[in-house]
């Protein structure tokens, strides 16, 4: 969904049509679609429905679907008038073809317009408005080695900027690999070379696990036609209400979010808390507008915590085998170690490449996180799949840890060991699991003494 700013200017003895040879356009690009337009674009992304009737629309007047029945009527036999999202009726019949056919579309399918503010200037009055425009950006499977990407917004220049904003967002998520710190090579297509073809690289990475990351919904065969919420975006609409007062997630409204209900109505009356929780599940462009404005230490923007929803989701694939699609990689153990040693390197990088140390509710956070993704890998020395695959492709624990010093993890907590400290009893309860399977010369003495530094240096730091 692209926002679309529009400034319409109205000086003295102007035409019709000279008023709409000045409207002015300036865009700024958004992740937003509502929910109204799902279905639409599970059958055909690249049909650009309006399907929503002006927001400008009267208080007074009826539902939209009022409209809808009058519109349908006047398509039968192209009447004399034509009723305007306002419910006035025009008459049109004496207009040229052309007008009338533009009037016509326009009424019948209404633009998302939301007049912003208006102003007069000298003899002009000035009336500033946004529109919301549906984009559709298909990158589909490489042929001759290379991708095919094509945008509804059928802009001559390539790659137009919709493209070239999906594909850094894209980058962002996926690139493992690279130090993100430093300039990315980028290619003629608008996109790092460092992520090679982007279609392959969404099927390593997975649709699903990508949706998240972009906080999009995700449209699947099984979903197409239900009527269910998405669980992720209820779980980050409970992270940032829950922030406004403060609170934990898991203690905020269990009421609401124990068992998650859209109703058949967006507002709930006497509700408030449950009534925004509701538009942020229907409303994309609101979700992204209420996520923007949180602060960078809420839990809907704390990268730590994040990137450890990401690997929780990763895990919850592997235990549950849940089958890959034709055209993407199984989730099998090296897939999900791929995206577990990934979100430790981004995360050694949020601690290591900052300008400033982390504060210590992120330490905390980072050392939270890491303790939960070792604690994870740890209970996963199990194997799966078939047999005849090498061991270290079966099992996640020797992939990542097993008994040699890879340093998985400690490396990334020495570098905050007071955060680190924090979670001994943590750290304890899962070194006596390891050296139980065998553990690395690593995770003895030195890695406790270290620890136990970092908690006597935290107490000092307190006391002073």
């Amino acid at each position: 969904m692209i926002i679309t700013t529009l400034k319409l200017l109205l000086k003295p003895m102007t035409s019709p049509s000279s008023r709409f040879s000045r409207l002015s356009l300036q865009s700024m690009s958004s992740e937003t679609y509502s929910r109204a337009r799902q279905q639409s674009f599970a059958h055909d992304p690249e049909q650009l429905h309006h399907d929503e009737s002006s927001s400008s629309e009267s208080e007074t007047d009826s539902n939209s679907s009022d409209f809808d029945d009058d519109s349908s009527d006047s398509d039968e036999n192209e009447a004399s008038t034509i009723q305007s999202p306002t419910k006035l009726t025009y008459l049109v019949d004496h207009l040229p073809d052309t007008t009338q056919s533009v009037i016509r579309e326009t009424f019948r399918e209404p633009p998302r317009i939301v007049l912003e503010k208006c102003r007069r200037i000298d003899n002009t009055y000035a009336f500033q408005m946004t529109e919301l425009v549906t984009r559709s950006v298909r990158i589909r499977a490489p042929e001759n080695g290379t991708s095919n990407m094509s945008c509804s917004c059928s802009d001559i220049e390539q790659p137009c900027r919709h493209t070239l904003w999906l594909l850094d967002q894209i980058v962002k998520q996926t690139l493992y690999d690279e130090d993100i710190s430093k300039p990315l090579k980028m290619n003629s297509q608008g996109y790092a070379e460092a992520i090679g073809d982007p279609f392959q690289n969404i099927s390593k990475y997975h649709l699903d696990v990508l949706a998240e990351g972009l906080h999009s919904h995700l449209v699947t065969p099984d979903s197409e036609y239900d009527n269910e919420p998405d669980t992720f975006r209820a779980q980050e609409a409970r992270e940032i209400l829950s922030s406004v007062y403060d609170m934990d997630p898991k203690q905020f409204r269990s009421d609401i979010f124990d068992r998650v209900s859209l109703g058949k109505n967006i507002i709930k009356r006497h509700d408030l808390e449950q009534t925004i929780f509701r538009m942020l599940l229907d409303n994309h462009h609101f979700f992204h507008y209420f996520r923007s404005i949180s602060r960078s230490r809420d839990l809907i923007k704390d990268p730590f915590h994040k990137l450890t929803q990401r690997i929780d989701r990763v895990l919850r694939d592997l235990d549950t085998e849940t089958p890959s699609s034709d055209i993407e990689t199984p989730h099998d153990v090296p897939w999900a170690a791929s995206h577990i040693l990934g979100c430790v390197r981004r995360m050694r990088h949020e601690i290591y490449t900052r300008e400033k140390p982390l504060s210590t509710h992120e330490a905390l956070s980072a050392a939270r996180s890491l303790v939960h993704i070792l604690s994870s890998v740890v209970s996963h020395n199990k194997d799966k799949g078939s047999g005849t695959v090498a061991r270290i492709d079966r099992n996640l624990y020797l992939r990542l840890i097993g008994d040699r010093d890879q340093d998985f993890i400690l490396n990334v907590l020495n570098l905050i060991p007071q955060a680190a400290s924090q979670f001994l009893h943590n750290l304890e309860e899962i070194l006596d699991k390891i050296e139980i399977y065998g553990a690395p010369a690593g995770y003895h003495g030195f890695w406790v003494e270290a620890i136990w530094s970092g908690a006597n240096g935290w107490q000092e730091d307190k006391e002073d």
